[in-house]
């Protein structure tokens, strides 16, 4: 039996993808380990013989810090790599190649890796920066196939539950980590990094370039919507933030407008899939809104063309002003909306989605690969799984008392919001309904708040 390891860094993304790969995975008498990435970066010392997917293992830039990798490479692991904010990158092509230069480096992977990119673009890329040994393979992003009508029972209790609480209302998500960030403000924005350093005269100017754009941005944005809040008194208003985003900055903004509601709670999905309209700018959610056959608005008054985030700007409607807004949300009231997709032939380059409603297949394909001619070994009890999660409760409360007392309150803030607690019932519930849809029959084992197991039964 091989172990699956699945790190989650931020719940409300990742969950839900994680665990319909999770049940796929486990048809093969496979043990699934779904965690909090901490959790699992720590359990990789006891854990051997599996297949490792994710991206939650190097270090920026380039995969620098490898230990972990050789680590898991050291235990029998192969790994299966998938970036989480894969084709969604703000400017042109070239800023493009600069971005994925630094967020990955496939080199570095032994022949019994692979890397999974979101499009053809990404593949190519990567196959001709330089020699490498492991598998880079065009597949998609499974986290985008559960707009496919078929998982629409999976969100069915939260998504009524949104419209019988707020209504038909208009969800404005942002994704202003630049301007509006969470952990540290612009202190973390413009801190040395191994992928930024003041000195460098190319770094600071991509940098100030993409926080000016992301400044006037905010600010747009945010009059956008008091002025919704005005025109249309008597109609929610959601504005959620990205979980890189400091939340409290609208929460003060928007202090006592009464249909203006700030909230960041579980994954997207249902909220996308209970509204009546999205409205954003550069943010991947407008992907998501059109495969899900939503009204999108990409909302660019005061940001400037250099360092919009092309794949999700294609997506819908640009509109430049209050007034094409309000228009626009007048118009789909009464005229029945249809999807729009703009530059086909370069979204469906990068974007493998675009153009396959199962890439779940195509990724389970490489984690079968992966785990293919692996000798048998025993599966890591539940008992150390369960025993290393209490050890992990103390290292948290150890390292994020340290977070307070040191005046870093941001870092401590940034991981509870990123990663939001397991609810057994909840895990529960959702494993039970996505192998129901899937046709598989499976267990779940809730270890802890941080972690649970999928097996086959």
């Amino acid at each position: 039996m091989s172990n699956f390891l699945f790190p989650i860094e931020t719940t409300s993304r990742e969950l839900d993808h994680k665990i319909l790969m999770a049940i796929l995975a486990a048809k093969k008498k496979r043990k699934v380990i779904v965690g909090d990435q901490q959790l699992i970066r720590n359990l990789s010392y006891f854990v051997k013989n599996g297949v490792f997917y994710g991206k939650h293992l190097f270090g920026k830039p380039m995969f620098s810090d490898d230990a972990y990798y050789k680590r898991l490479k050291r235990h029998e692991f192969n790994l299966v790599h998938l970036n989480e904010e894969g084709a969604v990158w703000p400017g042109n092509e070239d800023d493009w190649k600069i971005i994925l230069e630094q967020a990955e480096r496939p080199s570095v992977l032994e022949s019994n890796d692979f890397v999974a990119t979101w499009g053809q673009w990404q593949e190519k890329f990567n196959k001709n920066r330089e020699v490498t040994k492991a598998t880079v393979k065009c597949t998609g992003h499974p986290r985008f196939d559960l707009y496919n009508k078929k998982y629409n029972d999976y969100f069915s209790n939260e998504t009524t539950a949104l419209k019988k609480e707020f209504g038909d209302f208009i969800l404005v998500n942002t994704a202003f980590s630049y301007s509006n960030n969470g952990e540290n403000g612009v202190k973390f924005i413009f801190k040395k990094t191994l992928s930024y350093d003041a000195k460098n005269s190319e770094h600071r100017n991509y940098r100030f370039k993409r926080w000016k754009n992301q400044m006037f941005s905010i600010a747009s944005i945010v009059e956008l919507v008091n002025h919704l809040a005005l025109i249309y008194p008597n109609k929610n208003i959601v504005l959620r933030p990205h979980p890189s985003e400091n939340s409290k900055y609208y929460e003060e903004i928007f202090q006592g407008v009464n249909n203006v509601h700030v909230k960041y709670e579980g994954p997207v999905t249902p909220w996308l899939l209970a509204c009546k309209l999205l409205i954003h700018n550069g943010c991947t959610t407008a992907i998501e809104a059109t495969l899900a056959g939503k009204p999108v608005v990409n909302f660019s008054n005061g940001s400037t063309d250099d360092y919009d985030v092309y794949l999700a700007n294609i997506c819908g409607v640009t509109l430049n002003t209050n007034k094409q807004v309000t228009e626009f949300i007048d118009k789909i009231e009464t005229v029945e909306y249809e999807a729009i997709l703009n530059d086909q032939e370069k979204a469906h380059s990068l974007f493998e989605n675009f153009r396959s409603i199962d890439t779940a297949n195509n990724v389970l394909k490489l984690l079968e690969k992966a785990d293919k001619e692996k000798h048998e070994s025993r599966a890591v009890a539940n008992l150390t799984i369960i025993s290393l999660s209490l050890l992990h409760k103390l290292y948290l409360f150890s390292k994020y008392s340290y977070f307070i007392f040191t005046g870093r309150r941001g870092n401590y803030l940034d991981y509870k919001k990123r990663f939001e607690c397991f609810d057994k019932t909840q895990i529960v519930e959702k494993v039970s309904t996505m192998s129901r849809i899937l046709g598989c029959d499976v267990k779940v084992t809730y270890c802890s708040k941080q972690v649970f197991v999928v097996e086959s039964n």
